[in-house]
């Protein structure tokens, strides 16, 4: 039994009633022994109870149940995406019902082990992988390989910037990290907290974009050019060149910044600022991430998105308005004749209130083919509206966004600024920063431009 489980027993009663409710165990949770309802009231329970309980911590909540709270709360959270993965595993093989959480058509065939003749181990551990998938925590990453096990949320970080620390966590965490400047570096797990928190305000993330823990200031990723041309061969026949397969892209991480002012009276006196000023942060951060992911011009200080690589899926949209779901569909096809892969759109705010609008001729809401059905339909307000010679013109992105690959360092920065605003009786934080964007297959997506309002 591990103390997140027992903090969920104490902290989460109503939780792990719903658990019994649906056969499942806490100690062994398998997602994919449940049913379709089952499984959606469970990941419905856990987001709801993390967000209640989480909620209850205040400055004046002791430090020891605080602790066994947030374990709660993470332990909740991580629960309600085992939930989500498992749903999208079933949607992704056409059958809602419980199933035996191996995928049998997919299943290696070989044990994964090392052999001892070759390297003298039998080591199963897997290698540590570059890149961690849309729904992995980094928070989670970090914890595995941090020696630092006094962690202190990012709420309690911030808060401590302004008003002091409270615990020796606390003190140890901006001791640690303080410079001659004045500024801070976030402690890592704090700072993979914070990340997260980004994340999840993020539609690159909802589509599946994964994130690079980078280590410094040049990492170079394996770049697919061109694929291999495999061709037949005759008996003692040379066998054919292809094309170069693989290239090299640099991620070179660049600083990005938001600038937040809070009272003095507020920092002291309020019961949830602690809780909203790191999602405040998270939010800002996350909204100019997926501009630039998406629309970057790659000039300057400002990294390049996806509208404006060279090896995009060409298609033969000619813009125009969205009066039927055609475009889509001709997306779709460019995608799928270059053999890559449709998983979402992501388009304007605007453009998907479009789409959902539309009404056949009868006056009836226009059905989806079914062909578009299972894919992510994703909006944002990062994707300007007001392009092209109209000054109304969007783009509509689409693609395998699992081949996007956002390389981000571990560590934040953070600047308090004393005196700045203090003829107000006001805190200044800034908190800073440093990513990269890159496509491991450029050929993955394809955009439709001159979409008109």
């Amino acid at each position: 039994m591990t103390t997140a489980q027992n903090a969920v027993r104490k902290h989460a009663q109503s939780f792990t009633a719903t658990l019994r409710k649906a056969g499942a165990n806490l100690d062994n949770f398998e997602p994919f022994t449940l049913s379709w309802q089952d499984l959606c009231r469970v990941e419905r329970d856990a987001k709801a109870t993390a967000k209640a309980i989480i909620a209850t911590v205040t400055d004046d909540t002791p430090e020891q149940r605080a602790g066994e709270i947030e374990s709660a709360f993470d332990a909740l959270t991580e629960l309600a995406d085992d939930c989500a993965a498992d749903k999208d595993s079933r949607n992704e093989r056409g059958d809602r019902g419980p199933w035996a959480g191996v995928d049998l058509d997919r299943r290696p065939t070989f044990e994964n082990k090392s052999s001892p003749a070759i390297d003298g181990g039998d080591d199963t551990r897997a290698a540590p992988a570059y890149a961690l998938e849309a729904r992995q925590s980094l928070h989670v990453w970090a914890q595995a390989r941090s020696h630092d096990h006094g962690n202190v949320s990012a709420g309690a970080f911030l808060r401590a910037l302004t008003t002091g620390p409270k615990t020796d966590a606390e003190r140890r965490a901006l001791g640690s990290g303080t410079d001659a400047a004045g500024g801070f570096t976030v402690p890592t797990l704090t700072s993979a907290e914070l990340i997260d928190l980004a994340r999840s305000e993020m539609v690159l993330a909802q589509a599946g974009a994964r994130i690079v823990p980078l280590t410094s200031d040049q990492n170079v990723i394996a770049k697919v050019l061109t694929d291999p041309v495999p061709a037949w061969r005759a008996e003692n026949a040379a066998v054919n060149e292809s094309d170069p397969t693989f290239g090299a892209v640099t991620l070179a991480p660049k600083s990005i910044a938001v600038l937040v002012k809070a009272s003095v009276e507020l920092m002291q006196d309020s019961l949830n600022l602690e809780a909203e000023l790191p999602r405040i942060l998270a939010r800002a951060l996350a909204h100019e991430i997926d501009r630039v992911g998406l629309v970057g011009s790659g000039s300057g200080a400002e990294p390049k998105g996806i509208v404006n690589y060279a090896g995009l899926t060409a298609n033969g949209y000619a813009g125009g308005g969205l009066a039927s779901y055609a475009p889509l569909l001709n997306a779709r096809g460019a995608l799928h004749g270059a053999n890559e892969r449709l998983g979402a759109f992501i388009m304007a705010s605007r453009d998907e209130n479009a789409l959902a609008g539309l009404v056949a001729s009868d006056g009836q809401p226009l059905q989806m083919p079914r062909a578009l059905e299972g894919v992510a339909m994703l909006h944002t307000t990062a994707l300007p509206v007001d392009g092209g010679s109209g000054s109304d013109e969007s783009q509509i992105i689409a693609g395998d966004f699992s081949q996007l690959l956002m390389g981000i360092r571990s560590e934040i920065r953070v600047e308090i600024l004393r005196e700045r605003f203090m003829d107000n009786l006001q805190f200044g934080l800034i908190a800073h920063a440093r990513v990269d964007f890159a496509a491991a297959r450029e050929s993955a997506f394809t955009v439709l431009d001159g979409v008109t309002g």
